[in-house]
Formats: structure tokens, sequence, C-alpha cells
């Protein structure tokens, strides 16, 4: 290989290490101005694509976990299918940017336009998008303008982040002291519309407890097993009663039975709800009409009062979109039957309390978060990141959770399987949190607030 080649592919891994690490467990969030500066220097769509690929593999290398050690795939094929999933965003993220800045004749005052443009439509397209490592997340690590994501909210900080990075690239002295007032003043109004629009209510806080079982994946998928953890559940649902909890919510398909099993199979968690209601994602399907929903359930009073059915689920995971039908043939992990999304977005009404439950990705959309707890006196996030154990997956999953506090500002509870689990402010930060992998419950007076 030509020496000028290696050095092609040598100065894109760098740029792209400057990319991840941001997103990464060691939280350099301050880094991420860098890679832009060193990435609009180049024009060439090959550089860009590679240094997208490096990126991307580099933040979504966790992926592999699932399929590899709980999916029945080979190591070989569980990273070249990790590699597949890197190169289309690079092509979509990078590439698409490229070739749209390119049209526009490299005009560097419409590089920020073009990128968040493409997280956008990254996000929704095609089969819902993947709206994960989006540049304005990272702002939610940075004092004082994370509050700009109140305002902005997510592809607004993408764009004001890279529009103080054009600014600096071009040294413009005018445009960057305008640009820096502009933001000053939309700090102050960020600050000012956060805190009067969020109030303290009268009602004493409500005490909630988050169970974490920590059930390994492995138990999970092999029936016999997961049987026999299930008393854990009542074991940690005993003591959340005993230290007074008014509230208790489990993570996502928490029981080894179906939603139509609850009245013979799960009548111990019926005769607690006479005495707690209960919030539990559980699986409901009907295997003669082929028919499944990833629901969580609102128990009171040994009934199920309401639920709510996950909306937007997760291709290749959930679901297998067309036409990609034959992919089931090749992977048995995946040749079940396919979820239907559900058709409503509401919070699950407990009579005094109104609680949104986005299930595990959808915490990812920044809309869908929005419009389910408008209504809603707290957010809770049922999910089971048992399948990526305690990887960068994780952490990332529990930075969008803070991020959609921020965004709504209300409490959120983040309700992992095997953990961490944590009471999140509306301001983002972890209140409380469990410890990964161990079994446990985290019981919190969560003050109610009024946002207007």
């Amino acid at each position: 290989m030509p020496l000028d080649r290696l050095k092609e592919i040598g100065k894109a891994l760098l740029v792209a290490l400057l990319f991840h690490l941001p997103f990464s467990k060691l939280n350099l969030w301050f880094l991420l101005p860098v890679p832009f500066f060193l990435l609009i220097r180049e024009r060439s769509f090959r550089f860009w694509l590679l240094t997208g690929f490096f990126a991307f593999f580099l933040s979504l290398h966790w992926v592999y976990i699932a399929s590899y050690r709980y999916g029945g795939v080979s190591l070989p094929v569980s990273w070249l299918m990790v590699a597949l999933l890197a190169l289309v965003l690079a092509l979509y993220q990078f590439g698409l940017s490229f070739l749209l800045w390119k049209l526009l004749g490299f005009r560097i005052w419409a590089f920020p336009l073009v990128w968040v443009l493409v997280e956008l439509m990254r996000s929704f397209l095609p089969y819902g998008g993947f709206p994960w490592i989006l540049m304005g997340s990272v702002l939610m690590e940075v004092p004082i303008l994370k509050f700009l994501l109140s305002t902005v909210k997510v592809y607004g900080g993408s764009l004001l982040v890279l529009t103080g990075v054009v600014l600096t690239y071009t040294k413009h002295k005018k445009a960057s002291l305008t640009f820096a007032l502009a933001v000053g003043g939309l700090i102050y109004l960020s600050l000012w519309n956060y805190y009067s629009k969020v109030s303290p209510r009268k009602e004493k806080p409500f005490r909630v407890a988050i169970v974490q079982p920590a059930i390994p994946q492995d138990v999970k998928l092999s029936d016999e097993a997961f049987r026999r953890a299930y008393p854990l559940y009542l074991e940690l649902i005993e003591e959340a009663l005993r230290r007074g909890a008014q509230l208790i919510i489990l993570p996502e398909s928490a029981f080894p039975f179906f939603v139509s099993e609850l009245g013979y199979e799960g009548k111990e968690i019926l005769e607690l709800s006479k005495r707690v209601p209960i919030v539990v994602g559980m699986v409901d399907v009907d295997f003669d009409a082929r028919i499944a929903y990833n629901s969580v359930l609102a128990i009171k009073n040994y009934k199920i009062v309401d639920r709510y059915d996950k909306v937007r689920l997760l291709p290749f995971g959930e679901y297998i979109p067309q036409p990609f039908g034959f992919v089931k043939e090749l992977f048995p992990a995946v040749s079940g039957i396919d979820y239907l999304p559900g058709r409503e977005l509401k919070p699950l009404n407990l009579g005094s309390l109104k609680v949104a439950t986005p299930v595990c990705f959808e915490v990812a959309y920044c809309r869908l978060v929005k419009e389910l707890s408008a209504n809603a006196d707290l957010i809770a996030v049922l999910t089971n990141d048992a399948w990526f154990e305690d990887s960068l997956g994780t952490y990332q999953h529990m930075r969008l959770a803070r991020l959609r506090a921020l965004e709504n500002s209300k409490y959120v509870l983040w309700v992992n399987n095997t953990g961490p689990s944590a009471v999140i402010s509306p301001e983002g930060q972890i209140l409380k949190a469990t410890e990964y992998g161990k079994a446990q419950i985290l019981v919190y007076e969560v003050p109610l607030v009024s946002v207007k």
C-alpha cells in the first residue's frame, strides 16, 4: 500500500478517535470541536468516509455483544455486522454531508446546516432511523451550556456546536462576537425559561421504588432458568413495600411469562398490587394470530388498569423490515414473531399519578418522548441492557435518558434490568444510582413538579 494511502488512513483514524472520545466512558466532551476543525479542512470524499467508518465503529462496537453472546452468531460474523452498520452510517452521515456540502460549493457557512440536516434525516429514515451519536447530545455534559438543550433541543445543540466550530475556523471576529453574544443571550433565555416554567407542587414527594433484578441475559433466554429466578422479583417487591414505596417500577420484559398468563403464572404480582401499584414491562403474545407487543402494564388492585404498547420498534431487534425477511432463515435468534408497534402515545394513568413509559430504544427519540410525556408527572424509561452488558452502549443509553430529562424538565426514572438504574433530575443530573449487575432496589422520594 502506498505511503500516502497509509498516512490518509492513519489521519482518518486519529480524527475518528477524536470524534469517539466525547461519546466514550472517558466523557472527553471538550474534544468535540477538534475533529470538526480537522474534517472541514479536507475535500476528499474517501477521507470523510474513512473517518466516518472508524468513528461509528469505535462508538458502536458494543453492538456485537448481543449477536455473538446471545444471538448464536459467530464472532467474525458479529464483527462483520458491526462493520456493515458503521459503513452504512458513515455513508449516510459523513458521505451524504460531504456530497451536499460539495453541491453548495464547500461554502463554510453551509457546513453546520448540511450536517444537522443529515442528522435529522438519519434520525427518522429509513425504518424509523437511528438517532444515536448526535453531536448536540454532548452538550448534556457541559455545565451551564447544557440548559440550551431545554430550548433548542438536541438538533439545535448540534447546530450551535458546529456554528461555533465554523466561526472559530474562519477567524471572523465580528461574526464570532455576534455569535457569542447570541449564545450568551440564548443561555440567559434558556435558564430563565427553565426555572420559570418548572415549579414544585404542593403534594408531598412520591416515594418510588425501582426494582433492579440483575438477571443476566443468558438466564432470561432460558425458560427454565428464568422461572427459577422469578421469586427474586417477589423478594425485592416485598423489600420495597417494607421501605414504604408508593409505586414500584420493574424493567422491560421482566417476567418469564406473557401478559395472557399473568392471572395464574403471576398471581403473586396481582396480590402484591393490592398493596402498591406496580408498573412492569411485559411481552404480550398471541401465538395463534402471530401478534406480539412489547408492553408496559400498570397493575393496581389485582387488575391491569392501563397499558402502553411500544410505538417505535427496533429494526432487526424487534422486527425484520422488508425486504430483509431472509435474515430470519440465516439467524434463528430473530426467527420468531415480529412485534407490532403500539398505536397511541400516552402515559399510564394511575389515578393520582401519570407516568410516561418509553421503552428502551424509544428514549433516543426526542419528539416521541416529548409527546408521550406531555401530560405526565414523571418519566420512567424501562429497559433491558443485559443484551449489551456493562458496555459503552449502556453508558450512551443512560446519557440519552439524562438528555430527555433536561429537554422535558421532568424527573426521569431509569429502570434497567442489570443496571445501573437511576433517578435523574430535571436538570439531567443523576441523583441516585444502583450498581451494575447487583440485584437491589432503589427507593427515592421524587418531588412532583409542574411544567408550564
